[in-house]
């Protein structure tokens, strides 16, 4: 797995519960997403010389733990898997000081050409690279929760 870490959560991402925002959640994850694209050849060099970028087409976020100010958090990513023109990839924000999953989203992301800013199959280095880290990502276990969509029971509360 790839990390991505953060400095300790500042004030201004939490909200009026004095927990995290719900959007920050998605906001540190994005830059873990920049993790696996950075892996893969897309850092600014890369998207620069290959004109070549992707772009988010859904986001599965799951909440499950309350993140205060000032807590160290990490990303732990994850390459699900690969296409000609699509990554499917798995982040969950964990607490710096033990395995305890906070939050998790899956991510579906393309490929996109910049010029046309339409879709696109990866560029041959790219691909390589998307290959060898999907290989390197392979072996781990598939997360719980992944491929899970959003559901409630037909009658009445759960809880």
């Amino acid at each position: 797995m790839l990390t991505t870490q953060y400095p300790p959560v500042p004030e201004s991402y939490c909200d009026y519960n004095g927990h995290l925002n719900e959007g920050y959640y998605l906001v540190m994850l994005s830059l873990a997403t920049d993790t696996i694209l950075d892996a893969a050849g897309l850092d600014e060099a890369g998207r620069t010389h290959h004109q070549f970028s992707a772009f988010t087409v859904q986001n599965n976020l799951r909440y499950l733990k309350e993140v205060q100010q000032g807590q160290k958090v990490v990303a732990h990513s994850q390459l699900l898997s690969s296409d000609k023109k699509r990554l499917r990839i798995w982040h969950e924000l964990r607490n710096e000081d033990s395995t305890e999953i906070l939050a998790a989203v899956e991510c579906l992301l393309v490929g996109v050409d910049m010029q046309t800013r339409h879709s696109a199959i990866w560029p041959e280095p790219i691909r390589k690279a998307i290959e060898a880290l999907q290989l390197s990502h392979s072996i781990m276990d598939w997360p719980k929760g992944a491929g899970n969509s959003i559901a409630m029971p037909e009658q009445g509360c759960s809880a």
